[in-house]
């Protein structure tokens, strides 16, 4: 930051982010004065009289000592005679302004005429006394002087500040993470930060007069028209409102169609403008920080699936079996529809994972998998139990052998050769049917029937199906 004491203006000479140092004139001290007069008299008599007000004084008998003075050392106040023998006062106050010198001058001189004093104030002169002058004249004009000098400062001090504040905000906005803007009443852009434009892929000034909408998922209208539109302040502002935002198309981050809208954890507040005339605040627009939380909302949908299905055929596991079946159950109540449970083992596995390894076994289980599936139909829900054991949820059945032939389809597909690797292996199949309602009303009882009905294939020689019968057991 640069500060032109004469000019009384502050500059930045770049848009970094500034570095805190106050002006030297905030510190404590006291009071600098130079004393220029080429008359010994008058010099040695100014200083004795402004030594009684413990002032810190210099003196400068030319035009030359005066401009030495001024180099080397700060001063709060010069008294400065306009005729020096060596230089016209009028040179020594060009030296002050040219160099910036942060100091206040007021003219002492015998020049009677109007055009002296104007000609000094135009120069920069604070003030201006003739001589020759009362001790209550010099004292009132020092003193006027430097009250002004303080008040100058004050407000420079004070400029500084709110410059500063302003540029702080706007450096700690520009740099959070989050997407922060604010909109007017009518649900345009006023403003966004940096971080909006970077994640979005949109210039700043193509959002501003902009509406929101544009930006929104459009499946998200609802929550959006509630979030910025939120004129409540306060713990009444709405919290955490999770929607989607579309970035612009090709956007950097938008690397795939997947990647062409982001979820927001989006927090809004209402802002007003208090001590207006009758009606009460006037709503002003809606300050908003929006979240970027696609990261995290992707992370919890891999765990959720991971928790939910099996990890090696990405099959739903026994948990979420249990629950499809008992959706399953209760849609067949309401509509008095059957469905059938099955359970299937498949024949010889262990001995493929003991002669070829466990990695061929994985991957005859992903082929048995993919043959499975080809069986079902949409609605249809095949599982993973664990190791070589599948079971199969079949809603809304018509009559009951089609559980029969989706069972024979099974059989059917699993009889044929699998390769794994140019190992050429042969399965086969037991397979137990349970129907609903008829051979239990219960998760756990058409499970377990399904079992039984399963070893019961296995007791009569594998590779086939059964329905479970009461006899069974």
């Amino acid at each position: 930051m640069n500060l032109c004491p004469r000019t009384n203006k502050l500059a930045f000479g770049d848009n970094s982010f500034p570095a805190v140092h106050l002006p030297a004139a905030a510190a404590n001290q006291s009071t600098k004065l130079l004393l220029v007069d080429d008359e010994p008299r008058m010099l040695s008599s100014l200083q004795a009289l402004l030594h009684h007000r413990h002032f810190d004084i210099d003196t400068a008998a030319s035009g030359a000592e005066a401009l030495a003075c001024l180099s080397r050392t700060r001063y709060d106040l010069v008294l400065l005679d306009l005729s020096l023998e060596d230089m016209d006062g009028h040179h020594v106050m060009d030296f002050i302004n040219n160099h910036c010198i942060e100091t206040d001058v007021i003219i002492v001189s015998g020049n009677v005429r109007i055009d002296a004093a104007i000609g000094a104030l135009r120069g920069g002169a604070r003030d201006f006394l003739r001589k020759p002058f009362s001790q209550q004249d010099l004292f009132k004009t020092i003193d006027h002087v430097l009250t002004q000098r303080r008040l100058r400062q004050t407000n420079r001090d004070i400029a500084y500040r709110l410059e500063l504040s302003e540029r702080t905000y706007r450096y700690m906005v520009d740099a959070s993470p989050d997407i922060i803007y604010m909109v007017e009443p009518e649900g345009r852009f006023t403003f966004v930060n940096d971080r909006a434009c970077q994640l979005l892929g949109y210039d700043r000034r193509e959002l501003i007069g902009q509406h929101y909408s544009v930006l929104v998922h459009e499946e998200d209208f609802a929550r959006a028209r509630y979030a910025f539109n939120e004129r409540r302040s306060g713990d009444r502002a709405s919290r955490d409102v999770e929607l989607r935002m579309t970035r612009r198309p090709n956007a950097p981050h938008a690397e795939t169609a997947d990647d062409a809208s982001m979820i927001v954890s989006l927090n809004a507040i209402g802002m007003h403008l208090d001590h207006v005339e009758q009606g009460g605040p006037r709503y002003l627009g809606t300050y908003g920080i929006a979240r970027d939380i696609t990261a995290r909302k992707q992370a919890e949908a891999v765990i959720l699936h991971q928790a939910y299905h099996d990890v090696l055929t990405d099959l739903p596991n026994r948990q979420l079996f249990k629950d499809r079946l008992g959706q399953a159950i209760l849609q067949s109540k309401r509509n008095r529809t059957e469905l059938a449970a099955m359970f299937i083992d498949l024949d010889r596995f262990k001995q493929v994972n003991d002669t070829l390894g466990h990695d061929k076994g994985d991957e005859l289980l992903l082929q048995v998998t993919a043959r499975l599936k080809s069986c079902l139909r949409k609605g249809d829900t095949l599982a993973r139990q664990g190791g070589d054991e599948f079971t199969v949820v079949l809603p809304d059945l018509h009559v009951r052998d089609d559980a029969r032939l989706v069972a024979d389809k099974f059989l059917e597909c699993l009889n044929l050769p699998f390769d794994l690797g140019g190992h050429e292996v042969l399965i086969s199949a037991s397979i137990g049917i349970a129907v609903f309602p008829h051979d239990g009303e219960t998760i756990d009882e058409l499970m377990r029937h399904a079992d039984i009905a399963m070893y019961y294939i296995k007791g009569q020689g594998r590779n086939g199906q059964a329905f479970y019968s009461d006899t069974m057991d």
